[in-house]
């Protein structure tokens, strides 16, 4: 049987909770026969853990599904084969990126991993810039490469920035037309090494615990699917990846951030604690369905959906989820979650507006406590509601402009 060798930049818990599950599946339910080989892109030798347990690990699955089940299930992860330092094993790397049976590569290196510094070939891009040159000159054909980096345009940049690498190299055109880059979206939460991993398998030091949910969204075609079958569960396939990000940031992303300020003066720590609490869960499903929901341009059913599902993860009572970790930098994710919102919305959202007198009594409490020393800085002096409003180094704009808005965040501020 054909061997699919996947490389992978990146041997993190998202990647081995949200990748090699999707590989793992399909081996399972097609004759894919994957095998993944993760490059660790920072410097420093591979972990011991990785070599002691041969790259194998159980994947905890536990969360609620769309049954409304609460799950915990245990699976063991077997497609990772290999974990290889950039930094002291670039030789091996460089004989599986020039193998005749390399298909794909996957990658995570954070937002700031997809980055071009001139004469640096050290990065990222500057990595993979020279892998592709080697298979170019070993002959061998192109590969799929679908970043999970989560910035707009993901595949699109990281493909500018190789070519940037390759500029006047013979290898320019081989990556500019052979090689095919994948845009993509992935919204998993994958938490990680759980506390509690001993009650599955007390030897397991790579265990990784992740949500029921999965979602990969791809900007291509199905001809994509004939050679990575994806599960159909799970992979969308679009051709405009905008009302998807969309989506996530705001039914998502500004749900959470709409909530944090409130539930933190009232007392909470956690987003379960606010799902469990009936008046607190009456606002958040207000908030998405009413005040959230119309901004989005999907079918009604798929949008409400997805809001559905953003109800089931904050329910997750395995999730742990902390208020004060969703309120570090409040100010930057406000701008950026929630007021894009109230701008596209045709009457102001009572209890997203509000959200923003919340914020600002939770900074004039605890002098801005979690936010950058910037953001902090203004609140150690006289800053009054209406400064806050009007300021454009904050918002880009004087929010007293928005009919309303004044008095909705004064009221909440009280």
């Amino acid at each position: 049987m054909k061997t699919n060798k996947i490389l992978q930049f990146g041997e993190g818990v998202f990647l081995r909770g949200f990748v090699e599950p999707l590989i793992q599946q399909m081996n399972k339910e097609s004759n894919f026969n994957g095998e993944v080989y993760a490059v660790k892109p920072r410097a420093g030798a591979v972990p011991q853990k990785f070599i002691d347990q041969n790259c194998q690990y159980n994947l905890l699955v536990r969360g609620i599904t769309e049954s409304n089940e609460t799950v915990e299930t245990v699976e063991k992860i077997t497609v990772l084969k290999q974990v290889l330092s950039s930094s002291e094993q670039w030789n091996e790397i460089e004989t599986i990126a020039c193998d005749e049976d390399l298909r794909f590569i996957f990658s995570n290196t954070t937002e700031a991993g997809i980055a071009y510094e001139a004469n640096n070939l050290d990065t990222f891009p500057g990595k993979l810039a020279r892998l592709l040159k080697k298979r170019f000159e070993a002959q061998l054909p192109g590969v799929d490469i679908l970043p999970c980096e989560l910035i707009e345009n993901n595949g699109q940049t990281l493909k500018e920035y190789i070519l940037r690498y390759l500029t006047g190299d013979a290898a320019y055109d081989y990556v500019k037309n052979e090689c095919r880059f994948y845009d993509t979206l992935v919204d998993r939460i994958v938490s990680g090494f759980p506390a509690d991993y001993a009650r599955f398998d007390e030897h397991d030091q790579l265990m990784v615990a992740v949500e029921p949910f999965a979602f990969l969204a791809i900007k291509g075609t199905a001809e994509l699917l004939e050679r990575l079958p994806l599960p159909e569960d799970v992979v969308l396939l679009t051709d405009d990846l905008t009302p998807y990000r969309t989506r996530k940031v705001r039914a998502l992303n500004a749900s959470h951030t709409g909530m944090v300020s409130g539930g933190l003066l009232a007392g909470f720590t956690e987003v379960q604690q606010l799902l469990a609490d009936e008046k607190f869960r009456s606002r958040i499903e207000k908030t998405l369905f009413d005040e959230i929901l119309p901004t989005i341009a999907l079918a009604e059913a798929e949008k409400r959906a997805f809001a559905e599902s953003v109800l089931r993860r904050f329910a997750n009572p395995f999730a742990h989820h902390k208020l004060e970790a969703i309120a570090l930098n409040s100010a930057a994710k406000w701008k950026v979650r929630i007021l894009p919102v109230i701008l596209d919305s045709k009457v102001l959202p009572y209890y997203l507006s509000r959200s923003l007198g919340e914020l600002y009594k939770r900074y004039n409490l605890n002098n801005a406590s979690g936010d950058t020393a910037e953001v902090a800085a203004r609140f150690a002096g006289s800053y009054s509601i209406d400064d806050f409003l009007a300021d454009k180094d904050l918002w880009d704009m004087d929010l007293h402009e928005i009919p309303g808005m004044a008095d909705a965040v004064k009221e909440a501020a009280l």
